[in-house]
């Protein structure tokens, strides 16, 4: 049976990317035609509402052992992320001497199961704060996405107001956010994905600096090709903090941060060409 390569597919063919950017070559067939469709399986295993009754932030005891707990897997996560993805960190300097006082927002490429305690630790393992598809807390990872501090984002208009009232709260005590601007993760996709606006228009609401980080890919080399075959190594790079022009309307200032956002990140990836759009069909 011949081998299934995403490097046939139509994507894929349009894609450029600079001299010597690594390109996995992964067996997977991934969609051409719908940016946000679905690849992570969902089992459900739990009925659970997104409505304005559900507690988005959560003050229990009981909620605060899980967070404990979960802080604790994310070392061990990294631990992982090191041996079986050579994860590298690259550029953390670039966030010293920084003023994070009003908290911050980072945004990177979805890329696999551990990019978040990654990401937590090119911050320094601060505490980050993510919205998240709401269909993941139904399933056995209930626990997991709740102490790592994942809020789910609503099924409804009631659920919608205490959500934002929860990054309202959130952000008066200076916490930090993040949030992936494709929306879904394909694992190990080279191309990026369309733009949502919700970050930048966080950035915007509450004058917080954008963090970009980018995933790229390196070739599995030595020891390491014992563990995930087929699978890249992974290293994470912090880009210059960047923050919305509040001299301009809202809508304009969200759209420009956006866009430069976009375009420091393709060039991170050493993407010349990406075959998706920056903006969705919806932009919402």
């Amino acid at each position: 049976m011949e081998r299934i390569s995403c490097l046939d597919g139509e994507k894929y063919k349009e894609l450029k990317v600079k001299e010597g950017v690594y390109v996995p070559d992964l067996a997977v067939n991934f969609p051409d035609d719908d940016p946000f469709r679905r690849m992570v399986k969902v089992e459900v295993v739990r009925d659970l509402k997104f409505d304005e009754t559900y507690p988005y932030l959560d003050e229990s005891s009981d909620y605060k052992r899980n967070v404990f707990l979960c802080d604790l897997k994310t070392y061990l996560c990294n631990f992982l992320n090191w041996m079986i993805y050579g994860l590298k960190v690259e550029n953390k300097h670039v966030l010293d001497g920084k003023d994070f006082s009003n908290g911050a927002i980072t945004v990177a490429n979805h890329q696999y199961r551990w990019d978040v305690p990654g990401v937590r630790k090119a911050v320094g393992y601060r505490r980050l704060w993510i919205p998240a598809w709401a269909d993941t807390f139904k399933t056995s990872d209930y626990f997991n996405l709740r102490g790592a501090r994942c809020i789910p984002i609503p099924e409804n208009m009631g659920g919608i107001k205490k959500f934002n009232e929860a990054f309202d709260i959130l952000h008066e005590r200076k916490e930090w956010f993040h949030i992936f601007p494709e929306g879904v993760r394909w694992d190990f996709y080279k191309p990026f994905k369309p733009f949502r606006k919700g970050a930048f228009n966080w950035a915007y609401k509450y004058d917080m600096p954008i963090i970009p980080m980018v995933y790229v890919h390196r070739e599995r080399t030595g020891w390491r090709k014992l563990f995930a075959k087929g699978e890249p190594l992974m290293t994470l790079k912090v880009l210059e903090p960047m923050y919305a022009d509040k001299s301009l309307p809202r809508k304009a200032a969200v759209d420009k941060l956006r866009k430069e956002v976009y375009e420091k990140m393709l060039d991170a990836a050493g993407i010349i060409h990406n075959p998706w759009p920056m903006i969705p069909e919806v932009d919402n």
